[in-house]
């Protein structure tokens, strides 16, 4: 495919001239009312000059229209009637249907293998198409359609019929990457574009990379630049960067930001008139707005309303921006040129910036003027000029046209500059609320007009945001519409920031909890007016669900309510968290860019995606949430804490704030005194760093997470913080205590919550600690199990059972298995089928000749490993890389014997796990995903967190063995996870469970939110605790159909971690190494509005007594030996996917 170039050629505003690729290459191309063709964008070679009214290049106007349902299946473009006979019928999607205001619509279409484009004129009339492909390259004459004649060496001219359409129909393996075209009136010959920059027809998306590089290239190097250079290239690119999808749009949104924002030049070397910003304003402004209303992806929507909201309206009359100064400094006696009056040097240098590159700067400049009109004040001058605009005297006299004279006191000027100023407004403002209802009154019905004046008339009452979210959903009918003006979505975006002001100005101190609730409510509906966003509208279907009372008989502000209400706030909290989280990774590596090419200040550019995120409407449910928090909490009778694993009692040591548990991954705090971490992340697969005797969080952390498991082990205190105000007063109390060089103590209060105080001298305590905290209780190295010699690849089922050949995980799944057969089990408890590769066969696999390269490689890398982890003083940053590599080898670079693949594939047969073992004939698809899952699985023997935690216990690498559990994937309704022993607690005969929407992983896995958590006694005798309820954001789901079944309809497996090293007493090795599906799970956003473990009291009861229940038939099936039990719920069925003795600690 061609790469997409954008400016090659002479063009409206900006162009290069054929200078080497070294050198300045930029000439500026200053725009008027006569200008040549090439000067507004038509490309000239060849062609005699013609003049061009700029009337006539008028803005864009988006129409969504009815497919055309023409099937074009020629690889020529095609000159003719809108239907063609016979012509192949296809799927036909259209990508791009638009009318211009030139008098043409253009749709651009998929119809299988190939694109189609249909230029239509408005009316019909003597017309020819000049066009190029790629950027003004002349197509090959093999595509050319009759009557087409070569118009100089880039471009070609193709007539229109009298009567039809010219229709392009591409095959996608070759077609251009886009099209260019002008287009020539002949009768009387008149040139026609874009708004001020050519047509261009993208049809297959550009590389990111290119459109960002052509960018930064004319704002970093370009001599001659300008705003109004700025708005005709965002024009020429605008298409392209949506169809490159979310990165693009940040991109464009990106760079107006920068530019509204003054971070990019205005003014460089360049000049233009101010009809000419005026009418380019209104073309670049009108194609957001249909770009806000009509782009595919949603997120490409949003990115165009955030840059509409920077965007000047354009339009106007800009000649009266013009001329009006002029008429008013003759009207009023001011000196102008060599007319005689007062010598006004202030506005005799305005007018010249004003006749050359008028921008909204101006506007404030007109402000600044009539405040100090109307007092007599200099200083009211420039505070207005810096409020409005942060402009500075030193700004002014850097314009291009410097404006360096001070006004003179001309109070008689106020009039005429007052309507001059609503002049200025209606071409260069944006999303001000008064400008934008006048410019909208006209294109709505009478009695939303009264209402949206009615809004200005009372914009401070305490009723309006409502009044502003009721607007809007009516408003929203309108500037979705196909053909909507600018100033429609202009006003709403007016409205939406008035509406975030009102929220802000709210003392939430003051406000109940019902006025929370509702204020909540306001803010989500306010955002999904006009944001298409599936998780946002599903949280909002729950804030409803939860304010008409959550289906609790006990009313609102009651316990079960409040647990509702407290799940709600999770779900929006963490939905809120996605959303900005998303907005900041797409648009923060743009500004990082412009940074680098522009030489921007790199202390705005560091917190520019922050404060775009903090400037989103939808940021204010950030601070509503935590005010409503403590109030649910109480209701709910549930601590501002969760502590999930106790330590070892009172605490002392250094508190260290980081940011996550996971920056601190690698490093030792043995030396020294103890560490108390105060991480503001916790994602639940770290491990606990050696010398941490706690860990404080603000995250949700599952009481079943690895971290949480593995703390409990090493007998580290893991405790969430879930107010604000507490989280703060820790973070003092670090401050504090690090300039007094004092410990700080933490205890767990009998409610449970957890206090810090200041403690005695660090130095001391480093003296009396010892051997504490994580690791330090590894003493002497442990050794492991080690595998009996085993002459097979794999096991069936029945065969686990011999000592030394498989771990706990196969072990229990055969005895479980085992049991279902014998009837011990009851029949409602199922178990899935599974093989195992033994221990010893990925050291026999290396072994193999074939691998002789790989066995050495990763023999020389365990070397390395071990030697910079001996050279590393807390810092195994190196050693961990060497890690990295290791995984890298052993997951890609192994080959299986033939004898493994045939034996893998013959038992897999046998246990029902594929069809037959033709499935995994060597090189076939569906061993390629066996054989990669199982060597991903070995290759996790060199996770970060598994290599740390055998360090901490000096455990020797050789000793842990890698064996893998091949076991179907049970499509799961839920999944959950059971401990017949409280390991919070250690309380025996108490059950906790956890349960999730669709499969464990969420709940195992670095997935944010909380589960459906509860403890029950196994004897029965007090009803289950639900201690949390459901608010996990996201559930994996099986994919129905996967590569490797190679069209069979087998079910997709999964290959587990089986080692010698999991399930010790003095090792939490539960977790620690990978369990790999043969096809990655997809993710679904959970809406729990419709959710019955959420909305559905008594299903939820049913699953919590028939969770309890799989609690104590498996305890009771292992002779009272407590359990940890990992399983599903299918279609009614209870699943145990495995069950391993329970590590109390």
């Amino acid at each position: 495919m061609s790469s997409f170039s954008i400016c090659n050629r002479p063009h409206i505003g900006y162009a290069r001239a054929p200078f080497p690729h070294h050198a300045n290459r930029v000439i500026p191309k200053p725009c008027s009312v006569h200008s040549t063709a090439a000067s507004h964008g038509i490309h000239a070679a060849n062609l005699r000059p013609t003049q061009l009214k700029l009337s006539n290049l008028v803005g864009l106007r988006h129409q969504q229209q009815v497919c055309l349902g023409s099937r074009i299946s020629s690889s020529r473009f095609i000159v003719g009637a809108a239907t063609l006979e016979g012509a192949e019928q296809v799927e036909r999607e259209v990508l791009r249907s638009t009318s211009h205001d030139a008098g043409l619509h253009v749709e651009v279409a998929k119809a299988g293998d190939k694109y189609e484009v249909v230029l239509t004129p408005q009316p019909s009339r003597p017309m020819l198409l000049h066009w190029g492909v790629d950027n003004w390259n002349v197509p090959p004459q093999s595509l050319w359609p009759q009557g087409t004649q070569q118009a100089g060496d880039k471009a070609c001219q193709t007539p229109f019929p009298p009567s039809g359409s010219i229709y392009f129909s591409l095959d996608e393996e070759s077609c251009p990457s886009s099209l260019s075209f002008v287009l020539k009136e002949t009768e009387p010959e008149n040139w026609l574009n874009d708004g001020g920059v050519d047509f261009t027809v993208t049809l297959k998306p550009p590389s990111i990379d290119t459109l960002v590089n052509q960018i930064m290239d004319a704002e970093g190097t370009y001599t001659h630049w300008s705003l109004f250079q700025r708005f005709c290239m965002a024009m020429e690119t605008m298409d392209a960067l949506d169809a490159a999808g979310p990165k693009g749009m940040a991109l464009i949104f990106t760079w107006l930001r920068l530019s509204s924002m003054r971070q990019l030049d205005w003014y460089r070397n360049s000049n233009y008139q101010s009809k000419d910003i005026a009418h380019v304003q209104k073309s670049i402004a009108q194609k957001m707005a249909d770009k806000a209303r009509s782009a595919k992806d949603p997120r490409c929507r949003v990115y165009a309303r955030m840059a509409l909201e920077g965007l000047p309206r354009g339009g106007g009359n800009g000649d009266d921006i013009r001329m009006g100064i002029l008429n008013i400094m003759r009207g009023n006696g001011i000196k102008e040129g060599h007319r005689p009056g007062i010598e006004e040097h202030f506005l005799e240098q305005w007018h010249q910036k004003l006749h050359t590159n008028t921008t909204p700067d101006d506007i404030a400049i007109c402000s600044a003027y009539l405040a100090f009109l109307h007092s007599n004040d200099g200083g009211e001058f420039w505070r207005v000029l810096w409020d409005m605009a942060k402009l500075t005297p030193e700004d002014l006299a850097n314009f291009d046209k410097p404006i360096t004279a001070f006004p003179m006191h001309l109070p008689h000027l106020i009039d005429p500059f007052k309507h001059y100023l609503w002049l200025l407004k209606v071409t260069h403002s944006g999303a001000d609320l008064d400008t934008a209802a006048v410019m909208a009154q006209g294109h709505m019905d009478d009695d939303l007009s009264w209402n949206v004046f009615d809004i200005l008339a009372n914009r401070n009452e305490w009723w309006v945001p409502g009044k502003i979210v009721e607007v809007r959903s009516r408003l929203a009918h309108y500037w979705q519409a196909p053909g909507a003006s600018r100033d429609l979505l202009m006003l709403d975006l007016a409205l939406e920031s008035w509406f975030r002001l009102l929220v802000e100005r709210t003392d939430l101190a003051a406000l109940q909890g019902d006025d929370l609730m509702a204020m909540i409510s306001l803010v989500l509906r306010n955002t999904i007016v006009g944001v298409h966003d599936e998780e946002l509208s599903s949280v909002v279907d729950q804030w409803e669900w939860l304010q008409q009372g959550a289906s609790c008989e006990s009313g609102r502000w009651s316990k079960d309510w409040a647990m509702a209400g407290l799940a709600s706030l999770q779900r929006a909290e963490l939905a809120l968290a996605q959303y900005m989280d998303t907005m900041y990774a797409e648009v923060q590596p743009h500004a990082e860019r412009f940074a680098e090419a522009c030489k921007l200040d790199r202390a705005y550019i560091d917190n520019f995606g922050e404060e775009v995120v903090r400037g989103r409407p939808l940021f204010v449910l950030a601070p509503l949430i935590q005010a409503l928090q403590p109030m649910m909490r109480e209701a709910a009778g549930v601590s501002s804490w969760q502590v999930v694993s106790q330590g070892q009692g009172l605490l002392s040591g250094v508190l260290t704030p980081t940011a996550s548990l996971a920056d601190v991954q690698g490093k030792s705090y043995a030396e020294g005194p103890p560490t108390l971490l105060l991480a503001e992340h916790v994602g639940g697969n770290e491990d606990i760093p050696e010398g941490i005797q706690a860990v404080i969080t603000r995250s949700a952390t599952d009481v079943l997470s690895h971290a949480a498991i593995r703390a409990r082990a090493q007998q580290v205190l893991l405790a969430s913080c879930n107010d604000t105000t507490q989280w703060e007063g820790l973070q003092t109390l670090a401050a504090e205590a690090k300039a007094a060089s004092k410990a700080v103590t933490l205890t767990v209060t009998p409610e449970g919550d957890v206090r810090g105080l200041l403690g005695g001298d660090i130095a001391l305590e480093a003296a009396k600690s010892g051997a504490s905290g994580a690791g330090a209780a590894a003493g002497a190295p442990k050794r492991l199990q080690q595998p009996m010699p085993s002459a097979k690849w794999a096991l069936q089922e029945s065969e686990f059972g011999t000592a030394g050949q498989v771990g706990g995980k196969a072990s229990n799944c055969s005895s479980l298995a085992a049991m279902a057969r014998s009837g011990a089990l009851p029949e409602w408890l199922q178990v899935p089928a599974s093989m195992a590769l033994p221990w010893g066969t990925f050291e026999r696999v290396l072994q193999d000749p074939s691998n002789a390269q790989v066995a050495k490689a990763v023999a020389s890398g365990l070397q390395e490993v071990e030697a910079a982890a001996a050279a590393a003083s807390g810092d195994l940053t190196k050693a961990l890389q060497g890690l990295a590599s290791l995984r890298q080898l052993v997951s890609t670079q192994l080959k299986a014997p033939e004898a493994l693949v045939q034996e893998c594939a013959s038992t897999a047969a046998a246990q029902g796990l594929i069809p037959s073992a033709g499935m995994w004939a060597a090189g076939s698809p569906g061993w390629k995903h066996a054989w990669s899952a199982i060597c991903k699985v070995w290759a996790s023997k060199w996770n970060d967190r598994a290599w740390l935690s055998r360090r901490a216990l000096k455990l020797p690498d050789d000793d842990l063995v890698m064996g893998v559990l091949l076991q179907q994937v049970v499509p799961a309704d839920y999944a959950y996870v059971l401990h017949t022993a409280n390991p919070v607690t250690g309380t025996p005969g108490q059950a906790f469970g956890e349960a999730v929407v669709g499969m464990g992983e969420a709940l195992v896995g670095n997935y944010p939110g909380r589960a459906l958590s509860f403890t029950a006694p196994l004897d029965g005798a007090s009803p289950p605790a639900i201690l949390s309820l459901p608010a996990k954001r996201v559930a994996l789901r099986a994919p129905t159909t996967w590569a490797g079944s190679n069209g069979t309809g087998a079910p997709l497996l999964i290959a587990r971690s089986d080692a010698n090293g999991e399930d010790l007493e003095d090792l939490a090795g539960a977790g620690l190494y990978d369990s790999i599906p043969f096809a990655p799970l997809e993710e679904t956003v959970v809406g729990y509005a419709d959710e019955p473990l959420m909305t559905d009291p008594a299903f939820r009861a049913q699953i919590i007594s028939q969770l309890t229940d799989v609690a104590k038939v498996v305890k009771g099936a292992y002779k009272g030996q407590e359990q940890d039990i990992e399983g599903v719920i299918s279609h009614g069925k209870v699943w145990v996917v495995q069950s391993r003795p329970q590590v109390i600690s």
